[in-house]
């Protein structure tokens, strides 16, 4: 009888388990779900966006047994006027590892049990899935410019063997398009050998080549899809250098001129900025800078600006760079980084390098990633890292009163309370960090790395470069696919960002007292702005019906 009884339940726990239970809940695309999630903050059903602006959905589903051939789609999305918008972009929201967090966290850090961390967005046509794990459809919608003011209604549907879901989705359209987003926005981009086998599976990419080009068209599709403004050419990597015997230099300017078009035609070359020039001479913080020399391929030497060769080489480099760029007409978009983020120890160096390149280019733009006040006279649009543009702010102001600009950066730094883009920070910090640049008076925000991956970026967002610690989030804002390039829910708020500054912008040209007032409301000061969803999303459809009034 024993035995039997045994028998029995374990026969019904088998038919317990076999049994797919699934739940699905609505869950606000700001919120972060981690995948030992078993409950969900529900999240009303409505976006808001006017025409040209990009909202988003995310669901949570939780399910007891592995899913197989899991699909997600999402019809177009009708109003009772019978107007239409296109069917959104559909995916999935995958999970990454991370061995390195934030060596100073800010208050409201994440923390996953599963060490695992919600980032990228997959999209295929189905998925298989683990057992006992949230996984999260996520659905993106571009309001196409003109669409007619109303309530549009679509219906996602998302099922496996065994479960269907349709769930209703609807966004609240104004009757008025956003103008085009005139923030400076620019995330560096690599096209680096390494970088490039990653995207193509591990196999080499050969510089030029078709394979090449179409990652590069792919890159700049991206990043136009961001908003972004400006892109950056690696001039020793894309310019033929050859010294003849007689000490006379020629350059090649086909792969140049090539990419540099390419980024215009894509729209992400309103600027375009010629990458560094040099670097700190040795691994030390503190030390000088110095410039790049080249030795023949892909190889360079950093020397003083005193040695020689450099003084020889850029005596003849910079005329042609200058001459080049001024007859292809590219003048008015053209900006110079020069060495990397110099800081106090090594400003004067740094002035130097600048004062000896102006020998040859007299009016040429410095736009300098920077952590120091001391380059006045060197530098054009000053771009400090944000706890210094806090630190010292009214310096930069009166810069600006001077006629210099100013933008600023996150990289790795600042941490503690200071928004950035972490992948253990709430999303709404990756918003933040834009209304925290209206709110001060900046003209545009940099953040270096757009695609620095590792070689398995899927299982560790966190990069080790030399000594330096990258922590999860900061060296990549998008995926590599094969032959494609996924958005991170990260990349989501960065670009969505930049939309709410443009509704400021378009609110303060109308009303700058109210502007400033519901910016302020959002962001009381550099350590204390707004983290709660539920508000940022009233704030968000205030902006847009006092612009609609």
């Amino acid at each position: 009888m024993k035995a039997l009884r045994a028998l029995l339940i374990a026969a019904a726990a088998l038919s317990l388990l076999s049994c797919v239970r699934v739940t699905c809940s609505q869950v606000d695309p700001l919120v972060k779900v981690f995948p030992e999630m078993t409950a969900f903050p529900a999240a009303p059903q409505m976006q808001y966006a006017a025409g040209g602006m990009n909202v988003e959905f995310q669901f949570a589903l939780y399910s007891n047994s592995p899913v197989k051939n899991f699909r997600i789609s999402c019809s177009e999305f009708r109003s009772d006027e019978g107007n239409k918008i296109p069917a959104p972009v559909c995916g999935l929201v995958d999970y990454v590892g991370c061995s390195e967090l934030q060596q100073y966290p800010a208050h409201d850090a994440l923390r996953s049990n599963s060490g695992l961390f919600p980032d990228p967005i997959l999209e295929q046509d189905s998925y298989d899935l683990p057992a006992f794990r949230a996984f999260c459809p996520w659905i993106t919608l571009r309001v196409p410019e003109g669409t007619p003011a109303g309530i549009y209604t679509a219906t996602v549907t998302m099922k496996g063997r065994g479960f269907c879901f349709r769930e209703p989705v609807k966004v609240k359209v104004y009757p008025f398009d956003m103008e085009k987003p005139s923030f400076e926005n620019v995330n560096w981009v690599f096209d680096f050998p390494e970088v490039l086998t990653y995207w193509n599976n591990g196999e080499k990419v050969e510089l030029d080549s078709d394979l090449y080009w179409e990652y590069m068209d792919q890159l700049a599709e991206k990043m136009y899809e961001g908003h972004q403004t400006m892109s950056m050419v690696n001039i020793f990597r894309v310019v033929g250098m050859e010294r003849g015997s007689d000490g006379k230099w020629t350059f090649d300017w086909t792969l140049f001129d090539k990419q540099v078009r390419g980024y215009i035609a894509h729209g992400v070359g309103e600027r375009i900025q010629g990458a560094e020039l040099g670097h700190r001479l040795n691994p030390v913080w503190e030390s000088p800078m110095g410039l790049f020399y080249p030795m023949g391929g892909d190889e360079i030497e950093l020397l003083p600006v005193s040695d020689p060769r450099i003084q020889e080489f850029y005596s003849q480099f910079l005329p042609a760079y200058k001459a080049h760029v001024e007859q292809n007409g590219w003048a008015d978009r053209w900006v110079q980084k020069v060495c990397d983020e110099p800081i106090d120890a090594n400003a004067e160096s740094y002035c130097e390098v600048v004062r000896f390149i102006r020998r040859y280019w007299k009016d040429i733009q410095v736009l300098e990633a920077l952590q120091t006040t001391r380059l006045t006279g060197a530098v054009d649009i000053w771009v400090p890292q944000l706890n210094i543009w806090h630190n010292n702010y009214d310096f930069y102001k009166e810069r600006q009163k001077a006629g210099d600009h100013i933008w600023f950066y996150t990289c790795c730094f600042p941490q503690e309370e200071y928004p950035n883009r972490f992948i253990e920070q709430p999303l709404l910090k990756g918003r933040m960090v834009y209304w925290m640049g209206y709110k001060y008076g900046a003209e545009g925000f940099l953040h270096w790395g757009f695609n620095y991956w590792n070689a398995d970026c899927y299982k560790d967002a966190s990069k080790w470069s030399g000594s330096l610690v990258l922590p999860g989030g900061d060296s990549w804002i998008v995926y590599p696919g094969y032959h494609k390039f996924l958005r991170s829910i990260r990349f989501e708020q960065m670009r969505d960002g930049l939309e709410d500054i443009t509704l400021l912008q378009m609110l303060e040209r109308k009303d700058a007292n109210k502007a400033r007032a519901v910016c302020d409301g959002l962001v009381m000061n550099w350590w204390v702005y707004c983290t709660s969803p539920t508000r940022y999303m009233e704030t968000r459809k205030f902006l847009l019906e006092a612009l609609s009034e």
